[in-house]
């Protein structure tokens, strides 16, 4: 599922590594130049969506200016506001306390990038503020990453071999899950940027699979409001306004509804994230392998087939833990797979 991500530990980590490479900066200056920022964290991502965030900023302040006097929306006056753009890149300058805010907002992004990029960009196309995402807002995005940029790269592909210039949201989405369906490369390793993470401050990467009972996302805003939430915060609300209307006996029928349907493949129901997962949990980062064997089991003929094949080979002699949770939800995939 895309919501085994720990949202409530990615947004705790964030703010406790945070708070340690800020005393270690603080040692040096109180205030932060924009040559600073680049070369701030030793892990170039966060540095580069601290950037991001600066000049979102800077954009939002842009468009909310609007007068009955002035054309703002001009080509001359677009101009002339990217100029002085560029003039204050070149003046950054920023106290501490309002640096350590983008610093945890950047840090929260990064590790989300990392482990669950499918949720990360699922966030940046379907922001609730906006109703549309253009061409020009995905290559704009594209600038910052640094980290699993496949993905991104592929959907960019798809808007220009479609000829889309801009998208309603619900649309974006229905895209970018095609995309996520048909991309044939693997997201990155994170072996070496959890390392990386760890020397800032120790990361569970099985805690960050294992959500907690009430997780909601921990998308960190300084200014949060019903206007800013991420899509994640607005899909959880969604879901608990729907089965509360439902009732409690209700919702556990729908459930078990969902849970009895079979899936039409393997491979077409396996997210990003799980992908993500299975590769690296289960099969030690070889994709080979496990396209083989998703290839396999989605031809078996029947769920015995499948299982003998998985038990003989994966549970028996590579000692698949089926208390843990990427070895359960391969399990549960396959059961779906094939009626009863």
């Amino acid at each position: 599922m895309e919501g085994n991500i720990n949202h409530e530990l990615i947004a705790a980590y964030s703010k406790e590594s945070s708070e340690k490479l800020m005393q270690d900066y603080i040692r040096k200056s109180s205030t932060i130049k924009g040559e600073d920022i680049l070369r701030f964290c030793d892990i170039p991502q966060v540095n580069f969506f601290i950037l991001k965030i600066l000049f979102e900023k800077w954009k939002t302040e842009f468009d909310q200016l609007k007068s009955p006097y002035f054309n703002y929306k001009s080509q001359e006056v677009l101009l002339a506001a990217k100029k002085f753009m560029n003039v204050l890149s070149k003046n950054i300058l920023i106290e501490k306390q309002d640096f350590r805010a983008l610093l945890e907002q950047a840090m929260y992004k990064t590790v989300l990038l990392i482990f669950s990029p499918y949720e990360y960009y699922l966030q940046e196309i379907n922001k609730p503020v906006f109703s549309q995402i253009s061409l020009i807002d995905l290559t704009d995005i594209q600038k910052y990453i640094k980290i699993n940029g496949q993905l991104l790269q592929a959907y960019i592909d798809r808007f220009k071999a479609d000829g889309i210039e801009a998208v309603f949201n619900d649309d974006a989405v229905r895209i970018f899950d095609e995309v996520c369906e048909n991309i044939k490369s693997s997201p990155d390793d994170f072996e070496a940027y959890h390392e990386q993470l760890n020397k800032i401050s120790p990361l569970d990467i099985n805690a960050l699979y294992s959500p907690s009972p009430d997780d909601a996302s921990g998308y960190i805003d300084d200014e949060p409001s019903s206007d800013t939430e991420t899509q994640s915060l607005k899909v959880i609300a969604h879901q608990k306004t729907l089965l509360d209307t439902f009732g409690a006996e209700k919702k556990e029928s729908l459930i078990d509804i969902h849970e009895r349907k079979p899936l039409e493949g393997i491979r077409k129901s396996i997210t990003i994230n799980q992908r993500f997962m299975f590769e690296k949990d289960l099969f030690k980062g070889d994709k080979d392998e496990f396209e083989m064997v998703i290839n396999y089991l989605d031809n078996c003929k029947s769920k015995k087939e499948a299982f003998d094949f998985i038990n003989e080979n994966y549970t028996t002699k590579k000692n698949w833990d089926k208390t843990k949770v990427e070895v359960s939800e391969f399990f549960e995939i396959v059961h779906r797979r094939f009626p009863q």
